[in-house]
């Protein structure tokens, strides 16, 4: 299962590594967690706060571990 998160207001720049702002920034929803589970089913959803997102995560993760879908 693959996951990420996106913070949609910034990106890196490579190879700097300076974060610079995308077209985004400022709107919400900021932060876009997805993830690829065992099957190949893409799921995302977008959250305002990093915490959100990260526990939906998470949450998701151990749901689809405990379904043998990793």
């Amino acid at each position: 299962m693959a996951i990420h998160l996106e913070d949609r207001w910034y990106r890196r720049r490579r190879p700097e590594g300076d974060r610079v702002r995308t077209t985004r920034h400022g709107q919400q929803p900021r932060y876009r967690a997805h993830f690829i589970d065992g099957n190949g089913t893409r799921k995302a959803k977008t959250f305002r706060s990093r915490r959100d997102a990260e526990r939906w995560l998470v949450k998701t993760e151990v749901a689809h571990l405990l379904k043998g879908d990793a």
